[in-house]
């Protein structure tokens, strides 16, 4: 994966609203359960594919990995508490954005098998 040309997804895109919802949330209730859907299917789309270079990646790289692709799954979980709508919202955003810079910058990588 590394760079954002190679990546099955369009990084850029995804950056700039991650971005946008961090740093520019709407005030408007229906604006932001938009967005959190937007974030949710980005850590979606992003969890599995960060899942699946984890191997490959340095021990401390992993480690790191690990904690974000726990934090999506407990953002994802529909037993998860739900805490208000702009927290999850940041939440979301937060960790899309943190998938999404694994993603693009895993550090060294052991060679595929």
């Amino acid at each position: 994966m590394g760079a954002s040309q190679t990546a099955p997804f369009n990084a850029a895109e995804i950056g700039r609203r991650c971005e946008e919802v961090l740093w520019t949330p709407s005030e408007k209730p229906d604006e932001q359960r938009a967005a959190l859907q937007e974030m949710e299917d980005y850590v979606r789309l992003l969890a599995p594919l960060l899942a699946r270079l984890l191997p490959r990646m340095q021990e401390g790289m992993q480690g790191t990995a690990r904690i974000v692709l726990r934090d999506a799954n407990e953002l994802l979980d529909g037993e998860a508490p739900s805490a208000d709508l702009a927290t999850r919202l940041h939440d979301a955003g937060t960790n899309a954005r943190s998938l999404l810079a694994l993603l693009e910058r895993p550090g060294a990588l052991a060679p595929s098998l």
